[in-house]
């Protein structure tokens, strides 16, 4: 059997090879004339799979994302060819919620703004936003929850409307890109609802580039520069539409919020699992995590858990005013953009932290950061 990955899955050799012979290749480069006599299609979010994709899959059986959302690839095209498809939802969800945790400090620092009793709206509850409403939670943040369709089937937290989340001091997206339908997200930052946020709203977008009208953001931004936005994910990436709409932002990244050293690992072992069960193959050996290079931290003597500790304590496993800089100083084009993503240094996430001789009053909410403590 043959399996074509994404090679910006470090551990694909490692997971398919038990299955077949792998060939890696950058996502985005991947054209139809790859895929004649290929059995296997691992891929990320930037190959699109559809008709023209296909065109050559004389052989494929089996196409499994790396990502929770499937908007990247055709479903009704890979049904119709009998090609059994999967995602990997909840693979990248922590690895955002460090991302947005990150992010929420460094907007707390640089604007001198304590986040104790600020609201926040999480538009889009489900792995990623749930990750970020326990984070938030920690913060001593009031969360306003906005999911229709989780509200729909049964998840009464979610009850929010999309006004009252926008009327929040912070807003985060965590939702798919859904371009038609009751729960459509494309534009659904529009200019109206931009104008409509409250003076010195922080807005946060690391779910989809097309959830914000980026051309509206940017004439937004120059009426009122009360807003404060930062952006890991844009529209027309990696050839960014509105190119200069970047210098108004507080932040910018390459679409690298889920890209975590445990994240991209655990998305390969989640589809070779999947990969088994749809092709009937032997289940998938058992994988085991890398050990970071900081295993522990032991506390000395901690007489309050105050904001300025947590700081340290997070930014020492991720502070993402690196990422921001790197884009900011090498970010020209679509191709740097994607060299950021393809060479994206080795994250971690909080969990790969364990903290020794915690005082009890402080264990429950180091883990909703999402920190292993010691017992």
């Amino acid at each position: 059997m043959k399996i074509l990955a994404d090679i910006a899955l470090p551990n694909a050799s490692e997971v398919f090879s038990q299955y077949g012979e792998v060939i890696l290749k950058e996502g985005r480069k991947i054209a139809k004339e790859d895929l004649k006599d290929i059995d296997v299609l691992i891929i990320r979010s930037v190959t699109l799979v559809n008709e023209e994709l296909l065109t050559f899959a004389n052989k494929l059986k089996y196409v499994g994302t790396a990502t929770a959302g499937m908007d990247h690839m055709d479903l009704g095209l890979l049904k119709q060819r009998n090609i059994a498809f999967d995602n990997a939802p909840g693979s990248n969800c922590v690895s955002v919620g460090d991302y947005i945790l990150s992010v929420l400090l460094v907007l707390a620092v640089r604007y001198n703004v304590n986040l104790q009793g600020k609201s926040i709206g999480v538009v889009g509850c489900g792995n990623t936003g749930s990750q970020v409403c326990k984070k938030a939670q920690a913060l001593g943040m009031k969360v306003v929850k906005n999911d229709p369709p989780r509200f729909r089937n049964g998840d009464k937290s979610c009850d929010a409307s999309l006004d009252d989340a926008l009327n929040c001091d912070f807003v985060t997206f965590h939702v798919p890109l859904e371009k038609k339908g009751e729960d459509a997200t494309y534009h659904l930052l529009n200019r109206e609802r931009l104008l409509n946020l409250k003076k010195g709203t922080f807005v946060i977008n690391a779910s989809r580039g097309a959830v914000c009208d980026n051309q509206a953001l940017y004439e937004v931004l120059k009426e009122r520069p009360d807003l404060k936005v930062w952006c890991d994910v844009f529209e027309g990436e990696p050839a960014i539409s509105v190119r200069e709409l970047l210098p108004l932002l507080q932040g910018t990244t390459a679409h690298i919020a889920g890209y975590s050293y445990e994240s991209k690992r655990r998305a390969a072992v989640m589809l070779a699992d999947s990969l088994s069960k749809k092709l009937s193959l032997n289940a998938p050996k058992p994988y085991k995590m890398p050990t970071p290079e900081i295993l522990e931290l032991n506390f000395g003597k901690v007489s309050k858990l105050d904001f300025n500790l947590i700081c340290r304590l997070v930014f020492s496993v991720y502070d993402v005013r690196f990422d921001s800089y790197l884009f900011k100083n090498t970010c020209v084009d679509a191709k740097s953009f994607d060299a950021l993503r393809v060479n994206y240094r080795e994250r971690r996430e909080m969990s790969s932290l364990t903290l020794v001789n915690v005082p009890n009053e402080y264990k429950e909410t180091l883990k909703l950061f999402g920190f292993s403590i010691k017992e």
